[in-house]
């Protein structure tokens, strides 16, 4: 197999010496030993680097600019400011790009003088009125949410020990600049572009020093700072070997000289960035990769034969220009490496001239992509032909993706990763080939029984978990989803005509490679060499009698169809489907999943749709992906669980899953797994088709204990949302068992507790009363403030006394009174209104007493009941919230001995009322109300009572005002006690706490010594008074 990249001539005989170039805006920028710069515009549909033939017509010459008679060193181009960068003679000059000859078109960075390189990138800043005196209006970075910044240039000069940053103020020619103990001779942006004021950019002042300069905002001297980069520890070269720093040069410093001094004697430093910050730097014959930090960013080094004169890099290729060290005269290659794996992937030699041999004087990438263009120049040494002038290479890249497929057709995928690895997957059409062809890799490790490796892989590279499990046999796990072993490799993607396994026989092998890749492991690096190393040496294929790359290890190739599957595969997948489906729970509550009753059954489906499901992260997928994804998972799983784990099947049906019940229904069915069967029920929220299995359960059980619990436990479960079918659902236990059925709305679970209460009344009150009568008592026990559930418990137990006879109606009307008695949330007047004017006196007298109306209240107990006790009951129980001697005893006492007509009067219930009550009632008033034929004899006790009572409170009376008087006089003496104390605050008196002088501040006398402080210090010396006494 040839290499992927070939040195076209784009520009043959120039007929100038070529000493700098640069690629800009389709525009190619060369500048010459004679000070001239030469544009040419280069043809920008050819930009691909696949496909790029060598016909191409050369670039047209546009102009050809003179800026004197010095050599020029470095050309760049000012993107945002549209001016052109030249150093030349030490010396950096601005020109104006449309017109650079133009009068007064040129700027010269006088502050920059004695310049050895230059480095140019743009940067987005925040929006100012004016930049250099023309307005900017670029738009916000790449992902940048900010619409105020605009895109700025920033360029930094390394002069003679110094440095000097133009563009990092408010306008391009604001200068920054830092004093440096050595020059820098390169001076490299770690990226194209930034989002800020770039942070890091590299200093290179020999091959074996330099430093970062770092830029920020702030304070003049805070804006610019170095930090040195290690010289030492470099990490190992690929052999393994340690690595220590090289001896510098016996010239130092003052030997070196600028980038155009390729031709030249002296080494200079060498360097160029990668890609994410990374700067890969020459150290002699070394290559170290810095971060922006000035870390090391990989463990291996590249080397080279020597010292690299240039470098550049294009993604994924590292270009680097080599000296010649073997043949004389000594001419340059073009190594190139592949920057992931820092093999080299091919090495390009120069066409020999003539006569005597070449220098390489320049080396231009433009952008970093798959569409960049890689030129070189070249330039003979010899004087005869130094009329020839230079020669401008191009880069050209091959396709080498039919290479890739034809391995793939072969079944040598382990071959194609090697391939793919060494050229680029970024470079190869279509796209992302790699991961697709790790995954077909590990489709053939599952095919020879790696099944743990294959999994694994699966997992990494976002395999669907349908073609997954399509692998597995159709009767226990895949179902519609299964395949046939030929057509794997065609369900995951694979070419047309790829094979599972490579042919066995000589040629088998595809005949673009005569010598077979060998490739005995996946590891990345080791693929890669060994297929540099066949490309590059022409390795002889593997001694007869060595297995193939890919021979299969398993004799699960060669078993039959009707075979058992392998326990090792299935445990593998319990592995694989447990990682998808922890990624399916965290990815779910993000996105909100459409509802799966509203979408096809997965078993309905064909299984080319599930098929078709995006591959790539969980979180990627949108909501019906993620579904069905979820829906193969968890089938996929109970299927799997049910044949190896059936202890887990339980575990998985309670929680919350996206199982297809349809699929799984018949085999848990069969499994005679009911509970768990019931469960999946639950979750899915068929609640019909669970509470008709569990009724079905249950006509065939006679034992209360298994007859009833499941279906209640069910009902307590369903909570609010599902109340008509829990009424329903349960008529047939009340109807049987009224005492457990009322479990099902009285258990101290969160979901009953969310049940309306009001409703499960009404449907109790309507279809099971007694049973609403205890669910009200329940509720009324639990706190239930509101009067309505008391109401209606009032009108219940009502309708108990009317319904009831003899004993059962008795016991029925003490519970009444005893509710009316001790509940406080009923409204009387609403169970008045329901009661006849002559049944059930003792609820009217209650209702009418917790209305205020007493009198109609006593007049029931007087006259209807005749119950003096519960007459005085009543009196007692208001005296005691209203304690009137003219009040609710005084009114009994009228009704006693002054009742309307008909009704006589109860002499002797009134004599026992103003016994046992003669504290209550006001003695003139008793006395204004009695007979006057009533004996006094009769009234001996309310007289003694009566006087008692009136001579406790004269003595009482009398008591109190002498205590009042001896509390008076004790106040006095001690007020008296407290006026004679005094003490004296003189100018010179201090204060013992704090030690300074008390003045007319506001003091504080502290007993018993009377110590003086200020007010404030009162508190911290009384403190410290009482720690003292303790």
């Amino acid at each position: 197999m040839t290499g992927s990249h070939t040195l076209a001539p784009l520009l043959p005989g120039v007929r100038a010496r070529i000493t700098a170039l640069h690629q800009a805006d389709g525009r190619l920028y060369a500048g010459c030993v004679d000070g001239s710069v030469r544009v040419y515009a280069l043809d920008t549909s050819a930009q691909s680097i696949e496909g790029r033939q060598d016909e191409h017509a050369p670039p047209e010459l546009l102009e050809t600019y003179q800026f004197g008679r010095r050599e020029i060193h470095q050309i760049g181009v000012l993107s945002e400011s549209k001016q052109l960068v030249i150093l030349s003679d030490s010396v950096v000059t601005l020109y104006n790009l449309t017109n650079p000859t133009a009068k007064g078109s040129s700027t010269v960075l006088s502050q920059a003088r004695t310049a050895h390189a230059f480095a140019i990138t743009t940067y987005f800043a925040p929006a100012s009125p004016a930049e250099d005196g023309v307005p900017k209006e670029g738009p916000a970075p790449s992902g940048s949410s900010s619409p105020t910044k605009v895109a700025r240039d920033l360029l930094v000069v390394g002069c003679r020990k110094k440095v000097c940053v133009y563009g990092a103020g408010r306008v391009l020619g604001e200068l920054w600049e830092l004093a440096l103990p050595h020059s820098p001779r390169v001076v490299i942006f770690p990226a194209p572009v930034y989002a800020d004021l770039p942070g890091a950019v590299h200093l290179l002042y020999s091959p074996q020093a330099s430093v970062i300069l770092n830029i920020r905002g702030g304070a003049p001297g805070q804006r610019l700072a170095t930090t040195d980069l290690p010289a030492t520890g470099y990490p190992s070269t690929r052999a393994g070997t340690a690595v220590t720093a090289p001896a510098p040069e016996a010239g130092g410093f003052s030997a070196l000289t600028g980038f155009g001094g390729l031709l030249k004697a002296a080494v200079i430093p060498v360097g160029t960035r990668t890609v994410g910050g990374e700067v890969l730097l020459v150290r002699e014959d070394l290559g170290v990769f810095f971060s922006s930090e000035g870390n090391f960013t990989r463990t291996e080094s590249l080397q080279w034969p020597a010292a690299p004169e240039a470098m550049a890099f294009a993604n994924p290729y590292i270009y680097s220009v080599v000296p010649g060290t073997t043949s004389t005269p000594p001419m340059p290659t073009v190594q190139v490496h592949l920057a992931p794996t820092l093999a080299r992937h091919q090495t390009m030699s120069f066409p020999a001239p003539s006569a005597g041999g070449l220098t390489v004087s320049a080396l231009s990438v433009s952008g970093g992509g798959k569409n960049s263009r890689v030129l070189v120049v070249s330039t003979p040494t010899d004087r005869t032909l130094a009329a020839e002038g230079s020669t401008i290479w191009e880069l050209v890249g091959s396709d080498v993706g039919e290479q890739v497929d034809e391995l793939v057709r072969q079944g040598r995928v382990t071959d194609a990763i090697g391939l793919v690895e060494a050229v680029g997957d970024a470079e190869l059409a279509p796209a992302q080939r790699l991961p697709h062809l790790r995954v077909l890799h590990a489709l053939t490790q599952f095919a020879r029984g790696d099944y743990k490796a294959a999994l694994e892989a699966f997992v990494v590279h976002n395999v669907h978990p349908a073609k997954v499990v399509a692998l597995y046999p159709q009767e226990t796990i895949s179902g519609t989803l299964a395949v046939p072993r030929d057509q794997w490799m065609t369900l995951f993607g694979a070419v047309e005509g790829a094979r599972l396994e490579p042919l066995l026989s000589e040629d088998s092998g595809p005949k673009t490679l005569s010598p077979p890749l060998v490739v005995p492991t996946l590891a990345r690096k080791k693929s890669t060499e060994t297929i540099v190393s066949s490309l590059s040496s022409g390795a002889a294929p593997a001694p007869t009698g060595s297995p193939p790359p890919e021979q299969p290890t398993s004799p699960l190739l060669a078993q039959a169809p009707d075979a058992p599957f392998p326990r090792a595969a299935i445990d593998e997948l319990i592995y694989y489907l447990s990682d998808r489906r922890q990624k399916i729970a965290g990815a779910i509550p993000n996105v909100t999943l459409p509802s799966e009753a509203g979408l096809p059954a997965l078993s309905s489906l064909p299984a080319a749709d599930v098929y078709a499901l995006f591959n790539g992260p969980i979180t990627e997928l949108n909501p019906e992906q993620l579904l069905r994804t979820a829906q193969v998972v968890y089938t996929s799983l109970l299927k799997v669980y049910l044949i190896v784990r059936p202890s887990l099947v339980g575990s998985l049906c309670r929680i919350e899953n996206w199982c297809d019940v349809t699929e799984v229904e018949p085999l848990l069915r069969e499994k005679h797994r009911f509970d768990d069967l019931r469960d999946l029920y639950m979750q899915k929220q068929m609640h019909d088709k669970a509470l008709n299995m569990l009724t079905e359960q249950a006509k065939q059980e006679d034992d209360p204990l298994d007859r009833y619990p499941p279906t209640i436990r069910y009902l307590q479960k369903l909570g609010p949302a599902h109340l008509q079918l829990i009424f329903s659902s349960s008529n047939w236990i009340f109807k049987e068992d009224p005492q457990r059925a009322l479990q099902i709305f009285t258990a101290d679970e969160p979901e009953v507790d969310a049940l309306p209460r009001a409703d499960v009344v009404s449907f109790l009150e309507k279809e099971h009363p007694d049973s609403a009568v205890a669910y009200l008592e329940h509720v009324i026990d639990l706190g239930e403030d509101g009067p309505d559930f008391h109401d209606k418990l009032a009108e219940l137990y009502l309708a108990r006394v009317r319904s009831k006879k003899d004993i059962e109606k008795d016991a029925a009307l003490t519970q009444l009174l005893k509710f009316l008695n001790t509940s406080t949330q009923f409204r009387a007047y609403r169970l008045l209104s329901k009661l006849g004017p002559d049944e059930v006196f003792e609820a009217r007298a209650v209702l009418l007493g917790r209305m205020g109306n007493h009198d109609e209240a006593l007049k029931i107990y007087v006259y209807k009941l005749k119950d003096f006790a519960a007459a005085e009951a009543y009196c007692a129980k208001v005296y005691s919230k209203n304690p009137d001697p003219h009040g609710i005893f005084l009114h009994l006492l009228q009704l006693y001995l002054r009742p309307a007509p008909p009704n006589e009067p109860l002499v002797t219930a009134a004599l026992g009322l103003v016994s046992r009550h003669a504290s209550h009632l006001d003695a003139p008033s008793v006395l204004d109300l009695m007979p006057p034929l009533v004996p006094v004899g009769d009234l001996h006790d309310f007289f003694i009572s009566a006087l008692g009572k009136q001579r406790a409170k004269r003595n009482e009376h009398r008591i109190v005002r002498g205590l009042l008087a001896a509390r008076k006089g004790q106040t006095d003496r001690l007020l008296v006690g407290l006026e004679v104390k005094r003490v004296r605050v003189t100018d010179q008196r201090i204060c013992p706490q704090c030690q300074k002088r008390l003045g007319t501040s506001a003091i504080a006398v502290h007993a018993p010594k009377g110590e003086v402080t200020h007010l404030h210090c009162k508190d911290l010396f009384s403190n410290r008074l009482a720690q003292a006494r303790a």
